[in-house]
């Protein structure tokens, strides 16, 4: 007949108890890809902010420069304004000494309206661009009021092509940030072949059957017959495939943008010049003729008139044009990833 366990054996030999420590060993060089992996990340990351920075402070940069155009333009046609002051005074003696109808000394006042209507407008102009301004800065308080200091500049700047471009291509962050992503791309693939190869886990442990004790040593090896990590191998190649060709746009993106902010402020240059070097003194001196002709009564009013307005939209052109020259150059630095000196 058959007996149960029960009957045979005692209780105090059917229990097992005991434990066990198992530590995995990776193989393929996991842990040292992970890290390269992982710092790639973070170094493409600061790049990437880097270039966020670029940007923004180019934005900045450009709305001082907008703010300072305003400014100056203000003090244009304040001028312009006091200049038609002194014009209606001395118009409103040569009335009363009937050198001239009221007909005259009339349009001479409602030319100086014009110049009243435009001062209020480059006030809210230049009001607006000192809110920009605040609000590109951070300021919560668009209340403040922005005084710029300063002129816009015509001092040139020594740059060559050749050597801006190498500029750019060792400097703009967000080129960077596309060649640390195809660097991270080339580890991933490495790191998903490293995935593929089998990690060994031994383990040694202690174990109590009953009254038995045992120890327990051995080595624990998966065995991966159909499993390789053949698809996540074959998307991070696919991924290194899109990084590379995302490589070459920004390269091609960055020398883009070199060379048509050098034409641009080839141009800006150029036309400085010709206004300095013979544009405003032409408006000025067609003015002071003008100007000295109607005072001794030579003339009637409206050459004077024109000859202001020429000098007027003459100095109006010549400082949007300092300010393209400018913005030129910003969009240059902006370009290289960096500051160009005079």
């Amino acid at each position: 007949s058959q007996r149960s366990v029960s009957e045979n054996v005692p209780f105090n030999r059917l229990y097992e108890v005991g434990p066990t420590y198992s530590q995995p060993i990776e193989l393929g060089g996991k842990r040292r890809l992970r890290t390269e992996v992982a710092d790639l990340g973070v170094s493409r990351a600061e790049a990437e902010l880097a270039d966020v920075l670029r940007q923004r402070m180019t934005e900045i940069k450009r709305a001082f420069y907008e703010a300072a155009l305003a400014r100056q333009a203000l003090e244009i046609v304040i001028e312009q304004r006091s200049y038609f002051d002194d014009l209606v005074k001395f118009n409103q003696v040569r009335l009363e000494e009937g050198a001239i109808s009221g007909s005259e000394l009339l349009k001479v006042k409602l030319e100086r309206v014009k110049f009243v209507s435009a001062v209020a407008q480059a006030q809210l102009a230049a009001r607006q661009a000192g809110i920009k301004l605040l609000e590109l800065l951070g300021e919560t308080n668009l209340e403040t009021p922005v005084t710029i200091g300063g002129e816009l500049g015509s001092a040139p700047v020594v740059v060559h092509l050749a050597s801006l471009k190498q500029k750019a291509l060792s400097n703009r962050p967000d080129l960077q940030a596309a060649e640390r992503g195809a660097a991270l791309a080339e580890r991933r693939i490495a790191l998903e072949k490293a995935r593929g190869i089998p990690d060994i886990t031994p383990f040694a442990g202690y174990k109590r059957v009953g009254v038995d004790n045992t120890l327990l040593f051995g080595v624990t090896i998966p065995l991966r017959i159909n499993n390789k990590n053949q698809g996540e191998i074959a998307r991070a190649v696919a991924d290194e495939k899109v990084a590379e060709t995302e490589v070459a746009l920004a390269r091609n993106r960055v020398l883009a943008e070199v060379e048509s902010a050098y034409r641009a402020y080839e141009t800006a240059r150029a036309q400085v010049g010709t206004f300095q070097r013979e544009l405003l003194a032409q408006a000025d001196e067609s003015r002071e003729m003008a100007q000295f002709a109607y005072r001794e009564g030579a003339t009637d009013l409206l050459p004077l008139l024109e000859a202001q307005r020429t000098r007027t939209d003459i100095r109006q052109q010549y400082l949007r044009t300092l300010f393209d020259y400018q913005v030129s150059i910003l969009l240059l630095e902006a370009a290289i990833g960096g500051e160009i000196k005079p």
